[in-house]
């Protein structure tokens, strides 16, 4: 035995203990997750779900029975308070379906409840973004309570967009987007973005969504701006991801953030990107909400469209 490398040693004690172990994981607290944005001249959204075991079945069923009915969800903006109602997406005017789409990145089939599944948020129609304004939101459920706070910034608007030649001459078809922006001499501008072709829906950036003015403050940048993509995708096409065609017609949805609202996006999908990856930097994802998980947040929105000759 003590003429065996080291290795082929250990080896030996592995397989001659072999025995199967059962652990028994002990559930975590029930917490309220939320995903809420209110954007200039639209009402506030809110989805408010509860968190579910790591390894319960994911299904129709059990995505239905994590939404949160029944809770008080308030919206405070300059000393006035606004009730949110409890909504079914069918019951909503199509110009919030339309907000709701974008907001949640969801399919279109999902906004008639398709097979049975209803999705439900909050919202008032009485209160309607306004640029440079402030507003707290208040969740209360079964003696939990929420609070965030968010605003819609000023709106920093893309310089120009532009389109560059694939650099394979086989991909003479594809066309790299380009976008020129000018941040304001102000530390802490950030934006989220996405993007529409043709007839599709908008959908953030895929890897990545959100940008701030931590390098640029107060100058100028000119860089390529990647296609969205759905989330949950089961495979990305590499030969096509990031790239337009000649002929798409393209509209970029370029938001201004606040800060906090920034950090929650920067840091679930720095998560997202290490999918658990054992050589990649721990990460935490920074919620705003006090006393629960998600985010609250304002968007100051532009669009800017561009048609590929």
């Amino acid at each position: 035995m003590k003429k065996l490398p080291l290795i082929v040693f250990f080896l030996f004690l592995l397989t001659s203990c072999e025995e199967d172990i059962t652990i028994d994981l002990p559930a975590g607290d029930e917490l309220l997750v939320v995903e809420g944005h209110i954007e200039q001249d639209a009402p506030p959204i809110v989805l408010l779900t509860r968190t579910v075991p790591v390894f319960s079945e994911v299904s129709a069923k059990s995505l239905a029975e994590s939404f949160v009915h029944g809770a008080e969800v308030k919206v405070t903006n300059n000393g006035k308070s606004y009730t949110l109602k409890e909504l079914p997406l069918g019951a909503l005017p199509d110009a919030v379906k339309q907000i709701v789409a974008i907001q949640f990145g969801l399919q279109p089939e999902l906004l008639s409840g398709v097979g049975g599944f209803e999705f439900y948020i909050y919202t008032s129609e009485e209160l309607r973004g306004e640029v440079g304004q402030q507003y707290n939101l208040e969740i209360n459920y079964q003696r939990k309570s929420l609070t965030a706070t968010t605003t819609i910034p000023q709106l920093n608007p893309l310089d120009s967009l532009w389109t560059a030649p694939h650099p394979s001459p086989a991909q003479d078809s594809l066309r790299i987007l380009y976008y020129r922006y000018s941040d304001p001499d102000t530390l802490g501008n950030s934006i989220r973005y996405f993007t529409k072709r043709n007839s599709e829906p908008f959908y953030p950036g895929l890897f990545g969504s959100v940008f701030n003015d931590e390098l640029i403050n107060g100058g100028s940048i000119s860089f390529p701006l990647d296609r969205g993509e759905p989330k949950g995708q089961a495979e990305v096409d590499e030969d096509l991801y990031s790239y337009f065609g000649k002929g798409d017609t393209v509209t970029v949805r370029w938001a201004a953030i606040d800060l906090p609202h920034y950090r929650f996006w920067s840091s679930l999908e720095n998560e997202q990107n290490s999918n658990g990856s054992p050589i990649g930097a721990p990460n935490i994802t920074q919620s705003n909400i006090k006393g629960g998980l998600g985010v609250w947040g304002g968007y100051g929105v532009t669009y800017h469209r561009l048609i590929i000759r």
